[in-house]
Formats: C-alpha cells, structure tokens, sequence
C-alpha cells in the first residue's frame, strides 16, 4: 500500500532520526502516533493482504477472508467492517487486497473475487461494483491494485484496466487488442467507453508516474500509455526488459525512474532515455540473491534504493544497496510470519509495518508466535516418490498463467464462502490456449452443466484396472470433437467464462473412474461428479516445487472434514492468494494410492511447520518439501496419558 511521497519527502529525516534517537515533530502533523497493536485474531492469525495509512492517520488493513481492520491511533482500538449478506452498503467481500485514499476524501478498495468499493463517509457506507454491475468479468482486482491521481481513481484487474475521473459515475474500460469473448450470456453494466487496447488484459501490477504516465505488468513483460490507455508501448528484450510475468512495478521521481521485478528479478530504468538493467541484490547468507519471491517494491526515505516484499521477508537496503531481511527470526520458526504481503511507512516516528500470513509485522516478531513456540512437532517427515505418473499441465508458461488458482483448490469452500470445489482453476485471459494434459480420445466436447462449454478426455493411460479422465470446463470455444484422439500438449480449447463461471478461468477436472462411459463424469445435469480426485496429486509441479499431502484424524481415527491446514507458504499466484488448505468434506474423494484428506501443490522445496486444530486441540508436524516429490503428513491427537 503506497505512503504519498509528499509524506515519504518529508519524513526521510525520521527514519534516520529513528535509529538514533526521538524523531522530530513535523509542523503540520506534531503528534506522534502510537505502534498499532497486532489485529484482533483467530487462533492461528489474521492472513495480511495489504496495509496502508489513511491521510486522517488511521492504518487500513485488508485480509483474507476477514474483511478490513482499522486502527484508530487516538483510542488504540481496532475496528472491522465486514461484508453482509443482504446489506449492498457494508463491503461486497471479506477477501480485501486493495485501498486508496483519492484527494477527493473518498476511499476505494478492491477484492480478489468480487470487484471493489467507493465510500464517501470514511467507510460507514459503501457503494460497491461486483457482479451485478460487472458480469463475468473484473471481479479480481489485483494486489495493491487501485491507484488514485487527484480525483482520477485506476483500477486494475485480471480483466484489463479501469478509469474514472468523477468517482465511478462512468468508467473507460481497456481490455486485450484481442477483444476476445468469454461466451457468458450474462449481461453487465456497459462501459461509457470500451477501448482495446492492451497487450493482454491479464494484469499483475499498476503504478501511475509523477506525469500521469500509466504503467501495468503483466504476463508477458511491462507496458506504459502516456494517454490514458489510447496506445501502450510494450517494453521489449532489447530494450532490456523482462518478457514475463512482472509483480511490481515502482515509479520513483520525475526524472523517470522506475523499477520493476519479476518472481526471482529486479530490474531499473535510470532514465526515460536509458534502457532497463537487471539489479543484483546483495544478501549476507543467501548466494543466489532474495529467496522467496517478490511481490511488490516500494520507496524507502533516505536512499534510493526501494523496500522489497517477498514471501521470506522483508528485504531493506542501507544507502550502499546492501540488503537484510527482516521477520526471519519469525518465518524461521513458522514460515506464514515472514511470508508478506505489503507493507506501508507508519508514523511519525516512520517505521515500516508490513502484512504477513499470521498477522502485522512490527520490525521484529520473533515475540509474536507464542503458541508456535510450544509446539511440538515431532520427527522431520520426508518426502518420497510419486504413487503415479504426472499429467503435463493445461496451461503452457509462454502462453499464459500456468499457476492454480490458490484461494480456491480441490475440496476448498473458499472458508465457507463456496460449494465444494471439484476441481483447480487456472486465470487466464480469454482465448489463452488450453492444452490435453495426456493422450487420449475426446469422449465429450460441447455445453456441459450450467452451458459450460467442455471438453473430456479419456485417457490412453489406465490405474489398477480403473478409467481415467480429464475435464476442462468453461471454454469460449472447442477446437475438438467427440471421437478425436489428441496427444498430451495438443490444444483442445480456449480459455473462457461459459456456464457458472465468475471470471475468465479454466476449471480442470481429473476423474478416477470403474467405468468407461462417460455419462457419469460429464453430465449436464449432475453438479457434483462421483469419481473427482484431486488434480494437484496428478499434475506435475511447477520447477522447484513439490506436494504436501496428509489426513487429519481425530482421537478414533475418523476424518475431520474441513479442518484447515495452516503452515504452508505458496509466493504465487499473488492474485489468488494461498493462505491453509482445507480438508475434504462429502463431495471430495481421495486419489488411489495416496487415500489423502488434503492436496496442495507447487509448494517451493524447504522445511515447513505445518498446523492443524482437532477438536480443539493444535496438532503439529514438521515437513520437508523436495522438488517433484511428494510428502504425505499424519494429524491426529496425542493420546491421553
């Protein structure tokens, strides 16, 4: 969450100031504010998505799955606003990753999942566009996604760009040059004017320039329009730019310039004139640079060099460009507690306050993890080799965003917010190219339930005597037939919003069936499939990752159906955050082999501690993840003396 750099300006004395001694009073602001106490929690912690200071010097916090905190520094109390079924003036979604205080005294946020929200009356009534007003699509607004110039409000999404100059009244919507067609018959408020004119609409970062320049990353590099998304320039190799997905994007100054980082690289443009250059970030202890991945960047007072947010901690640089990481005492304890997610400048006295998967980060928080503290986790369990071959992955790197949708996996009801999920989703832009996972023959290619446009695959391959499927839900077209044997990376599909679906996605399904019909795994009028199991368990992991998967048991050995699994940390996919897995209900069914009650893949190889509550009880287990493997972990309570 940005700090107006008016305020960085004139409080880049403070921070120095901090180190040595008490922080002088600024004239127009001449009282200090308080250290925020840490949010009211759950048992394991509240999952920060995004901090800010209001310019009437409250802290906003978005979360996941919690709505938004508020901490009001003249009574040091919190306050929560949540969304409510039935009341279109509290916020639309509990799941909050974007805030933005415009000069107009209004305050806009944004969701991972169901659009955003203007208040007028410092948040005591929203006026909120989800899907009603949004259809289909611009329901994910990215992390950190909302921007504001003046009066001038820039909202981003997976779903392209939106301006409004007079407070939402009307907006210009900038999508793909591709312009194409989800397929969803629903209909949405239209835009006062549509423009396309992006390279892609699947945006991952956002800032606007001193000058008004407009600047988005996306999934194949970065992009800038000096004229309100009429035209873009794209930044090519030889202009020494990234080509993949950007997460940050930070314009410094007038002198123009700008950094940007990718996952695992920085780079800087010095100048407009310059090209851009990969930035080697210096770390004592750690060889190959930051580990973890980087989320987002920010400008620190006193140096040129900018705040980096990773999923391992907080990375802060002294003038000379030597970095530390702060919160490692913490993630190496329990690694949610170093795994941020934005931060912001608090004060006067400056100090910096970041987001993590347990909570508020206060420089050091090593004493924030009492209960991990006690833990017990017994032997380090190990991982091993894969029960069965890996499928490929439907969704090719080059061509779009290979990650699973993290919010939202195979069992999950989003925290009680959905059905049971049968399937992972992938986001992607409409008309992406979806590839067979495995040879096979397409036993079903057509409208599917609720009019989803799919395709089915039995496939060539067999286990134990059993059938197996894959089901790819959701398309704007088929570019197969029933009948047609396709190889494993042949395109079957495009990437769409047909049939219930709330954004441009693919829902893939992998089915482990008695039977070779293929009625009972594509029926238009059956909405819980009997033979799901869980993809993550059959698709190969992402490089440098692995599977974590397990049973939750209570004191008699029966499954504990939606317990959730905390401990875990996935960088990516940002925009659909991981934060615990949940354990299978009545719909979901376990993968021969691995008779497992969770799944959660592309987990980045380390040591984990992983958590979970029976019956009241928290149960802990160490975890080591390795590259392509996978490792089955055991809950259950201790038993009684």
């Amino acid at each position: 969450m940005r700090f107006s750099r008016a305020a960085l300006i004139a409080l880049s004395a403070l921070l120095a100031a901090c180190a040595t001694g008490p922080a002088p009073r600024r004239a127009q602001r001449p009282v200090l504010l308080p250290t925020p106490t840490q949010i009211p929690d759950t048992a394991w912690g509240t999952h920060v998505l995004l901090v800010g200071q209001s310019p009437d010097n409250k802290l906003w916090v978005g979360t996941y799955g919690r709505g938004i905190f508020i901490f009001h520094p003249d009574s040091a109390r919190w306050e929560r606003l949540v969304a409510k079924r039935g009341d279109a003036t509290a916020i639309s979604w509990n799941f909050v990753n974007s805030l933005a205080f415009p000069a107009d005294s209004s305050i806009w946020y944004g969701t991972a999942g169901n659009g955003w929200g203007r208040s007028t009356d410092r948040g005591r009534t929203w006026h909120n566009w989800e899907f009603g007003q949004l259809g289909p699509e611009w329901q994910y607004v990215i992390p950190d996604g909302i921007r504001s110039r003046g009066d001038t409000v820039y909202i981003a999404t997976a779903d392209g760009l939106r301006i409004t100059h007079d407070g939402g009244a009307t907006f210009r919507c900038i999508q793909a040059a591709s312009n194409v067609a989800g397929g969803s018959t629903t209909k949405a408020v239209p835009c006062a004017e549509q423009l396309n004119t992006l390279p892609t609409e699947y945006l991952l970062s956002v800032d606007v320039d001193p000058k008004g320049a407009i600047w988005v990353g996306h999934l194949f590099g970065v992009s800038v329009s000096k004229d309100l998304g009429a035209t873009w320039h794209t930044f090519t190799a030889a202009e020494g730019a990234p080509v993949t997905r950007v997460r940050a994007i930070q314009t410094f100054d007038t002198l123009g310039a700008v950094w940007l980082a990718t996952e695992r690289v920085m780079y800087k443009r010095a100048r407009p004139d310059s090209a851009f250059r990969k930035v080697d970030i210096h770390l004592p202890g750690w060889p190959d640079g930051l580990p973890g991945g980087m989320r987002a960047v920010y400008p620190a007072p006193g140096t040129d060099w900018p705040v980096i947010v990773t999923s391992y901690g907080l990375a802060v640089a002294d003038v000379n460009g030597n970095y530390r990481l702060l919160y490692l005492p913490a993630a190496d304890q329990y690694r949610p507690a170093g795994d941020i997610w934005d931060m912001t400048w608090w004060g006067p006295p400056l100090w910096p306050i970041s987001g993590s998967g347990f909570g508020l980060n206060l420089i050091l928080a090593g004493n924030q993890l009492p209960d991990v503290m006690k833990a017990d986790p017994g032997m380090l369990v190990l991982p091993r080799d894969p029960t069965h071959a890996f499928f490929e992955r439907p969704i090719v790197e080059a061509e779009g965003n290979p990650y699973i949708d993290a919010t939202y996996r195979y069992g999950s009801t989003m925290g009680g917010n959905f059905q049971q999920h049968q399937g992972v989703e992938f986001n992607n832009p409409a008309g992406t190219p979806v590839h067979a996972i495995g040879d096979g023959v397409v036993v079903f290619a057509g409208p599917a339930e609720a009019g989803a446009n799919t395709v089915a695959i039995r496939h060539d391959r067999r286990l134990e005597g059993k059938y197996l499927f894959s089901v790819y839900y959701h398309n704007s077209s088929l570019l197969v037939k029933a009948g047609q044997h396709v190889t494993t990376g042949e395109t079957i599909a495009r990437i769409g919003n047909s049939g219930r679906a709330t954004n441009d996605h693919l829902h893939l399904e992998v089915h482990v069936a008695p039977t070779a019909d293929s009625l009972p795994i594509v029926n238009p009028a059956e909405r819980y499939p009997a033979f799901t199991t869980n993809p993550q368990l059959w698709i190969r992991p992402l490089p440098g990752t692995g599977i974590v998967a397990g049973r939750v048991r209570d004191a008699e050995g029966k499954p504990v159906p939606g317990a959730r699994v905390h401990g875990l940390v996935l960088p990516f996919p940002e925009e659909t955050p991981f934060s615990f897995a949940e354990t299978y209900r009545e719909r979901a069914h376990a993968t021969p082999g691995y008779d497992e009650d969770f799944a959660v893949g592309d987990v980045p190889a380390g040591n984990y501690l992983v958590g979970v509550e029976i019956n009241g009880v928290k149960v802990w287990r160490r975890v080591r993840v390795e590259a392509g493997r996978v490792t089955f972990v055991e809950f259950s309570p201790a038993p009684a003396d």
